[in-house]
């Protein structure tokens, strides 16, 4: 039996026990929130301890798994920490907020033991789309878009003190929601050589530090182009849209179905756990974590990541950053 503590009791850590809690060999054994109340309600609700310090939770010697489930700024204390415990490491997008940070990850810890929550990758029409172009039946890959146009407000960034700042969240759009679908460029599209962007903050002026709007375009080593276009400043909160033009083939991924020169493919399931636009592959993510399925660690994510950081550089300088 694997035990495993969840890390941070907010609007995610729910989502990881209702999937935990349905796979065969692993045990929610604790719950830690700096919050008592929180901590305490959901340790009641699933039948478990609870931690008030995520110190004190790393010294337990049952715990082998920890999910971290907390704000961005303390993601890459909290890895390193449980990585010198000991410890298994599932964690939230981003893995860490600075690319100072990763370097330190990947050039110090055993990174095989970090397991990155990068669900979409499990939602069927992707799993179908990667079976598909990675066939290679298609003639060269030229072009990759990919939109994210969703809805955070002033209420949102209010409701916890480290949204929307520079110093805790790190970033906007890219870094908090659109990470996901920047991911699948680079997972589907292939290695990134270099990005050329722009961000602003058209909707929130006086109300957040950091971006509502980003943009880029993208070379990748293959030879193919892509654009990216992330904002949070739509009113409402619509399907991802993913699309891959091949020499004789395209193929769109929008609003949970993949569709093949206009003719559907694939489509997604309905339901989810948390919000339906985020997809809904943290159950089969986190069953693929322990059960021996595809496992992604933090390498597989290293190239989605350092794109990311890529983008924000390009962004701050104006210039196109290589990478």
């Amino acid at each position: 039996m694997i035990n495993v503590c969840i890390v941070g009791f907010g609007a995610v850590g729910p989502v990881h026990a209702i999937a935990l809690k349905n796979i065969d060999g692993v045990n929610i054994y604790a719950i830690c929130d700096n919050k008592k109340e929180v901590a305490d309600k959901a340790a009641s609700e699933y039948g478990c301890k609870a931690f008030y310090d995520y110190d004190e939770c790393l010294k337990d010697e049952v715990i082998d798994s920890v999910h971290i489930c907390t704000p961005h700024y303390l993601h890459f204390e909290m890895i390193t920490k449980a990585l010198e415990a000991g410890k298994r490491v599932v964690c939230e997008k981003p893995i860490v907020m600075k690319k100072e940070e990763l370097d330190v990850l990947f050039e110090n810890y055993d990174t095989s033991k970090v397991f990155p929550i990068i669900q979409n990758r499990t939602n069927p029409s992707i799993v179908k789309l990667k079976e598909l172009t990675g066939a290679n039946d298609y003639g060269c890959l030229k072009a990759v878009k990919g939109i994210v146009t969703w809805s955070r407000d002033e209420k949102y960034y209010n409701s916890d003190a480290w949204r929307g700042t520079l110093k805790y969240e790190g970033g906007g759009v890219l870094i908090n929601q659109a990470v996901h679908t920047l991911d699948l460029m680079v997972y589907l599209g292939g290695k990134v050589k270099s990005v050329s962007s722009s961000m602003c903050n058209h909707s929130l002026k006086g109300v957040i530090e950091v971006e509502d709007t980003l943009n880029s375009c993208i070379e990748f080593k293959n030879g193919a182009k892509g654009i990216f276009f992330a904002t949070n400043a739509y009113p409402l909160n619509s399907g991802v849209q993913f699309e891959m033009e091949f020499e004789n083939k395209s193929f769109l991924y929008y609003n949970g179905a993949l569709y093949s020169d206009g003719e559907l493919i694939c489509a997604d399931a309905d339901k989810a756990v948390g919000k339906i636009y985020w997809g809904n592959g943290h159950a089969r993510t986190l069953k693929d974590c322990y059960t021996g399925g595809s496992k992604l660690c933090a390498d597989d994510v290293k190239d989605t990541m350092y794109t990311m950081f890529a983008m924000y550089e390009s962004a701050k300088s104006g210039e196109t950053i290589e990478l």
